[in-house]
């Protein structure tokens, strides 16, 4: 059986569909969130933890961050733009914000250029992913 899409939806359709590959982190190979590990380590432990039950540093702790709500984490420095967030961290929404920290949350505090490689993008969160 064939699902019929009706053509002023088809390009829309396509594009939600194609736009992301992030859309199901949960899909993500290991050797993605292996790869994803190391980038963290090198761009992002300076000031997150992401072990279990992990310190709360200059950044809050990210295990467990997808699903979360922004601005939760019990003894993290939030800006009011992050504590004023209600949509909880999504692949995208967390590819967004280390892509352009200032752009996806203007006013946040993290003090990071950006990470504008869309493989390694993609292995982070996908290391992110994994973290339950």
């Amino acid at each position: 059986m064939s699902t019929f899409i009706p053509s002023k939806f088809a390009i829309p359709f396509l594009l939600a569909t194609l736009a992301s590959p992030l859309a199901l982190a949960e899909e993500c190979a290991a050797p993605q969130a292996q790869q994803g590990e190391q980038v963290f380590a090198r761009d992002c432990a300076a000031c997150h933890s992401s072990q279990k039950n992990g310190p709360t540093m200059m950044g809050p702790n990210l295990h467990d961050v997808l699903g979360r709500t922004p601005g939760t984490v019990a003894g993290a420095n939030y800006s009011q733009a992050m504590k004023s967030r209600q949509a909880a961290w999504t692949a995208q929404g967390i590819s967004a914000f280390i892509e352009q920290p200032q752009a996806a949350v203007p006013g946040t505090y993290m003090p990071y250029a950006g990470l504008h490689d869309a493989v390694e993008r993609q292995a982070v969160t996908c290391f992110l992913a994994s973290l339950k």
